[in-house]
């Protein structure tokens, strides 16, 4: 059963109110649900289920991006692992954790065919090798998979995207330039049309947090909208043997009172043939198991699936 996993990062779910861009945002996503992504999000209908996951993993302190995407693609509770939430990027173990088992890797051992969707700059290599940049969870995962890394001409044939959904950032870059700009809905309709070739297509964007970092040249407002529409085009023209599942990492850009991350919970939403089979996952740590479940026709995914214990080096 074919999935469009989307990871957008940083993005919480709090009461709605004034200092709440999120419960405010997401219009079309909204009008799909029928509620707002806000505190006690839980729509359940035939074809659909959105609610509130975990995202602390039962630590104290705040949520960090290294520990949740690590627990996202690795199917395990990353921070508990480590004793602490991680930063940013994958620690070391965390890596080898990824390196062993992760879902993109998983699912082409049981078969999937698989596509990675982020796309890479061409100066994106010298700024790993030059340690300027490094890469994420989903980028390790990929890799250990035996996946490639799209770039420029995949972005230009519409069968990758970069990071930014409709290329603004990307043509500040001198590498970026040349390339013209997407509308995010039109960027939905590429994740959608890669599901009728691959099993498992994933794609993450970073927007929400680093915009409400202060990070971007971007309000949380636009972003939001470039992401709400971005999930549009997908809902848009997916196939209807596909399920669209997304979640993000930990909450920061629905409060707009602090630049830091938020303990809040963060959404789950699964549209689609497979939704209800997302109803038992209560963390971010549960759902790559989830996602291999669904891909394997509907089992039960604490029968079928085994994850690795986590490497405690």
């Amino acid at each position: 059963m074919p999935i469009i996993f989307v990871l957008i990062d940083g993005v919480g779910l709090a009461p709605a109110g004034p200092s709440n861009p999120v419960a405010a945002g997401f219009v079309r996503l909204r009008q799909t649900l029928g509620a707002p992504l806000s505190a006690g999000l839980r729509v359940e209908r035939s074809g659909l289920y959105a609610a509130s996951i975990d995202a602390t993993l039962g630590l104290p302190g705040l949520p960090q991006s290294g520990s949740g995407h690590a627990a996202i693609y690795g199917g395990y509770n990353a921070a508990q692992a480590q004793g602490r939430h991680q930063p940013s990027f994958p620690s070391v173990a965390m890596r080898a954790h990824l390196q062993r088992w992760n879902l993109l890797l998983a699912a082409r051992q049981q078969g999937a065919r698989v596509a990675w969707a982020n796309a890479y700059l061409p100066g994106y290599a010298d700024a790993i090798a030059q340690r300027r940049l490094r890469h994420t969870a989903g980028t390790w995962s990929a890799l250990a998979a035996g996946l490639p890394l799209a770039g420029i001409a995949e972005v230009l044939a519409g069968t990758a995207l970069t990071w930014d959904i409709d290329r603004r950032l990307a043509r500040r870059r001198p590498d970026g330039a040349a390339l013209p700009l997407l509308e995010p809905h039109a960027a939905g309709a590429v994740l959608a049309r890669l599901a009728r070739r691959h099993d498992l297509v994933a794609f993450e964007t970073y927007l929400p947090d680093l915009a409400a970092h202060g990070r971007l040249p971007l309000t949380v407002a636009e972003v939001l909208t470039t992401v709400d529409a971005l999930l549009a085009g997908v809902i848009a023209a997916l196939p209807a043997d596909t399920t669209l599942v997304v979640t993000s990492d930990h909450g920061n850009s629905e409060d707009a009172t602090t630049r830091s991350h938020t303990r809040n919970p963060v959404p789950l939403l699964a549209l689609g043939p497979a939704a209800a089979l997302f109803r038992d996952v209560q963390a971010i740590d549960q759902l790559a198991a989830a996602l291999l479940a669904a891909l394997q026709g509907g089992s039960s995914p604490h029968s079928t699936t085994r994850l690795e214990e986590p490497c405690r080096c």
